[in-house]
């Protein structure tokens, strides 16, 4: 259900092309410290020129700040820092946006500038929104977010969840109409071993908004780990495209895999590992009621300390929500990806594989019985092709490659994205993960989709 938000819609200083219109809220408070090191990306995928006008709307839902709307051409990306898009901000404030396109693409991404953390993820949009989510990972120091994109103000009841049981009381809170709330895990829980958290369960009264989670300190020192919340749904299989553990190349990856049981009753998960050569690896775990497993695929699967890559699947009676967590113990890399769901059209809203040292990875599976025929494109800002690549991708298996491994092209390219199709219409799973090439930063892009009926039709060379 589209939900038009009529309180922030009312900010609005111009009217919206006839095209129609579609609101995007990224779901975190950002200081003015943070916007100089905060990126913004968005991919235009209509066969219109976008505009798009952007707002900075403080905790208290007061006035916003509203600079010159930006057009996107057809086809087109628009990436900037939050300083660019705000240079006026001296107050904390969540972003925004309004704009004519129908299926907007876009996420945030948050660093230093001695490069010791970057993460971020995809902004919300209409299916995003719900009075039920889950922030299905908490460690660490962890940071939560929660935003109010409508006309009254929202109650939150907040609760946090060990293994087997709830950690400490409920806390409660209010968020004013278009306001935003921002707290530390451990001073809304200070009762809590933040040691024993997995997740935190935010419910409101019917009200839609929107939440995401900044976790430091987890498998890693220095880097950052950004999950947004999840809805609570009735979904009873959960795949991640790539799993990866062991020694490398002077690395040592660490996957973890984290499942959340929305039942009150106890339930059995079956969780297969498919590695890229050899038999499928099956295990048996149960979870308590409103519990949580997270164990790494090593201690799961039985796997040795030599590398081995593949894929993992989940599978469950009731509801279940998960997470992937990429670590790499040697450089000090980590990222977390929520389980997705399998389309036959992805958007991956950034390439970054040039100087001074980024790399770009893809990793697409088909966990269906059909072979799938994938087309990949890079397409730079302006909307053009960079470069492209068909293949075949066998049912239960994926690939996982340096962007440029895939399209020569982009080596040496930062800027544009990637879109994913699949030409006879089988469903695949994919993410991207963009880095250093030192793996002291690691990064997690979402795959994008269509929405609103839109059709992109990729650039011809």
């Amino acid at each position: 259900m589209r939900i038009k938000l009529g309180v922030l819609i009312a900010v609005l200083l111009s009217p919206i092309a006839a095209h129609g219109h579609a609101e995007i809220f990224f779901p975190k408070l950002f200081s003015p410290a943070e916007l100089p090191t905060t990126g913004f990306v968005f991919v235009n995928p209509d066969p219109f020129t976008a505009t798009v006008y952007f707002y900075l709307i403080p905790a208290n839902g007061g006035k916003a700040l509203s600079p010159t709307p930006i057009t996107i051409p057809s086809g087109g990306q628009l990436s900037k820092l939050g300083s660019e898009l705000f240079p006026n901000a001296t107050t904390s404030g969540w972003v925004y946006i309004i704009n004519d396109s129908e299926s907007m693409q876009a996420f945030w991404l948050n660093y230093d500038a001695g490069l010791t953390f970057l993460d971020g993820a995809e902004a919300a949009q209409y299916d995003a929104l719900g009075a039920d989510q889950i922030i299905p990972l908490v460690a660490g120091h962890t940071e939560v977010n929660v935003i109010n994109p409508t006309a009254t103000t929202v109650p939150l009841t907040i609760r946090i969840f060990g293994e087997d049981h709830e950690l400490a009381a409920a806390f409660t809170a209010s968020v004013l109409t278009a306001g935003a709330f921002q707290a530390q895990a451990s001073d809304m829980f200070p009762a809590a071993d933040m040691t024993q958290a997995r997740y935190i369960r935010i419910q409101t009264p019917g009200a839609p908004v929107a939440s995401s989670a900044v976790i430091r300190g987890y498998l890693v020192p220095k880097d950052s780990a950004v999950v947004n919340g999840l809805n609570v749904g009735t979904k009873t299989e959960l795949s991640f495209p790539h799993a990866v553990n062991g020694q490398i190349a002077g690395a040592n990856y660490t996957t973890v895999v984290g499942v959340t049981n929305l039942s009150n009753s106890s339930q059995t998960v079956t969780m297969t590992f498919n590695p890229n050569a050899g038999d499928p690896l099956v295990v048996n775990r149960t979870i308590p009621g409103n519990g949580a497993l997270r164990e790494t695929a090593q201690s799961l699967f039985g796997l040795s300390s030599a590398f081995q890559s593949g894929w993992i699947r989940v599978n469950s009676t009731t509801g279940i929500v998960g997470f992937a967590a990429y670590a790499d113990s040697v450089s000090g890399g980590i990222a977390a990806v929520p389980a997705s769901t399998p389309l036959t059209d992805l958007f991956f809203s950034h390439i970054a594989d040039g100087p001074p040292q980024w790399q770009t990875g893809l990793a697409l599976l088909n966990a269906s019985n059909t072979a799938a025929t994938v087309e990949v494109y890079a397409v730079n800002p302006s909307g053009s092709l960079i470069g492209s690549k068909q293949f075949t991708l066998d049912p239960g298996m994926k690939i996982a490659n340096v962007i440029h491994e895939l399209i020569p092209e982009t080596r040496g390219v930062n800027g544009g994205f990637v879109y994913v199709r699949t030409a006879n219409n089988i469903p695949i799973y994919g993410i991207e993960l963009f880095y250093t090439e030192d793996l002291k930063v690691l990064s997690n892009v979402a795959a994008g989709k269509l929405m609103g009926g839109v059709k992109y039709s990729p650039p011809k060379s």
